[in-house]
């Protein structure tokens, strides 16, 4: 069934999920619902009625983040390719999803605003679906911009101009926080990328033996990040 989405404002279900309740999962009172409200507490409900819902909270835990931290800056693509990234990404329990322009990106940062709400549904429904208590942050910003954890280890998914490293050398069980850079379809400028390595300590990596595409690169590096901070 997955979790519902919870209103701490109102301390109930957010409208949508009601409707669905009793609508689509004809679900019936008495019986026993999860949900979350995205900063790590989840809620057990009893059904009392559907037209109107009303329920009552059972129970609440709060589960604690896991660590490390991990978030993933992507230099924006194609918005179909980008939607699928941010949903696969919050599937796998990334903490933070940054889109950026990097040099060779062909979309401009001002084009992709008026989207931000359609991907925070997006993450909405895949944090239901997988059952995380915890919804990442999202956000568009300028690459110089970013600001950096402190201590974090930086990550680039990418082999145009320096030797990598397999992602396994690196201690990611004994991060705090983890940064994992991708960059568009055209990679990232000489320049640019020097200037990432020096400036940022990005530390080249391999996730495969293959050229991957940058929305693959994107999810398999996540993914193997997440599987071995485990």
């Amino acid at each position: 069934m997955g979790y519902f989405i919870f209103d701490l404002k109102e301390q109930s279900l957010v409208p949508e999920e009601t409707h669905h309740i009793s609508n689509v999962l004809r679900l019936k009172p008495n019986e026993i619902i999860q949900a979350t409200d995205g900063i790590g507490t989840l809620y057990k409900l009893k059904i009392n009625s559907l037209k109107p819902f009303k329920g009552d909270i059972v129970e609440t835990i709060t589960i604690p983040r896991q660590k490390p931290s991990i978030r993933v800056i992507i230099s924006i693509i194609k918005i179909p390719l980008l939607e699928l990234i941010i949903q696969k990404l919050t599937e796998i329990g990334i903490d933070e999803i940054i889109i950026t322009k990097t040099d060779y990106a062909q979309i401009n940062l001002k084009d992709i605003i008026s989207k931000q709400n359609r991907w925070n549904t997006i993450i909405q429904t895949a944090c239901k679906q997988s059952e995380q208590v915890y919804f990442p942050i999202l956000s568009i910003q300028e690459l110089d911009k970013i600001n950096y954890p402190k201590n974090s280890l930086n990550l680039i998914g990418d082999t145009q101009y320096n030797k990598v490293v397999p992602i396994h050398s690196f201690d990611i069980k004994g991060q705090s926080d983890i940064t994992l850079l991708i960059g568009p379809e055209g990679g990232f400028s000489q320049k640019e990328y020097q200037y990432l390595i020096e400036y940022y300590a990005y530390n080249p990596v391999l996730f495969t033996p293959y050229i991957l595409r940058a929305e693959t690169a994107a999810i398999v590096g996540a993914g193997i990040i997440k599987n071995l901070s485990l």
